[in-house]
């Protein structure tokens, strides 16, 4: 086995740990994995426009559309209309909202507590020193990986 194909597999097997996290905070609210994907989008990004809802949730506009039109009829979310200009709205998180949001936030903490607490102290900072290193490192390289996919 490749040492990619090596990595391949155990980030799949953290990224299912991260995944069954957010499902069991929307399992306890009773909201599916795009509504929680749209909540978890609009409690780190906040205000933001439908456009880039979309663009960070990985949706179309239509298909955000009306998974914001239902998470505000839930009162998850609301619409703000700019006093500049009535044509332009912001979606942001109302108080409900951002109490599954910090649920979220939760699961996640506790499955990377999971991970960290499984290494010794200086294992810990050695992993934390690298995955630093490689989200600086993938994030300025971003454009170009995602056009070589």
């Amino acid at each position: 086995m490749s040492k990619a194909d090596e990595l391949t597999k155990y980030v799949a097997i953290l990224a299912d740990l991260f995944e069954v996290a957010q499902e069991s905070s929307g399992e306890a609210v009773n909201l599916n994995k795009q509504e929680c994907r749209v909540i978890n989008v609009v409690g780190q990004f906040q205000p933001l426009m439908m456009r880039e809802i979309a663009e960070r949730a990985k949706l179309s506009i239509t298909n955000a559309t009306g998974i914001v039109d239902k998470l505000v009829k839930r009162k998850c979310l609301r619409r703000d209309r700019s006093d500049e200009d009535r044509r332009i709205v912001r979606i942001r998180l109302t108080p409900e909202g951002e109490e599954i949001y910090a649920m979220e936030v939760e699961n996640y903490r506790k499955v990377s507590r999971a991970i960290l607490d499984s290494l010794d102290e200086p294992e810990q900072q050695e992993m934390l020193r690298m995955m630093r290193k490689v989200a600086v490192q993938l994030n300025q390289q971003k454009a170009e990986l995602l056009k070589s996919l």
